[in-house]
This record gives C-alpha cells, sequence and structure tokens, in this order.
C-alpha cells in the first residue's frame, strides 16, 4: 500500500522529506524541554510511586 501511495503521488519525496522534518523537530524540541526542566521536579516525580507518606485515602 505504501509503494502504491509513493508511485501515485507527485512529488511524493517532498511528504517523505517533510515527515522526517516534523519528527527531527519534535525530537529536539522534547530534548531541550527535558535539559531546562528543574532536576528537583524530576526526582520528586520519580520518587512518587515508591513514597507511601504521599498517598491519600480515598
Amino acid at each position: 500500500m505504501f509503494k502504491q501511495f509513493l508511485n501515485t503521488v507527485t512529488d511524493s519525496n517532498v511528504y517523505l522529506i517533510t515527515s522526517l522534518w516534523i519528527f527531527f523537530i519534535f525530537f529536539i524540541l522534547v530534548t531541550v524541554m527535558l535539559i531546562k526542566m528543574n532536576k528537583d521536579h524530576i526526582r520528586h516525580m520519580s520518587e512518587l510511586p515508591l513514597n507511601d507518606d504521599n498517598q491519600e485515602e480515598l
């Protein structure tokens, strides 16, 4: 099915390169966001499943 799409669509390379750029930009943005994120917040969130003190009673 993918080969048929590439054969029937004119300038299909544009779609392929565009999708590659979208993925690349998204990956870079997520990486930058993780680098800038507050380290204390990351530590707190990673310890949440292990802490029994933070559980609220339902």
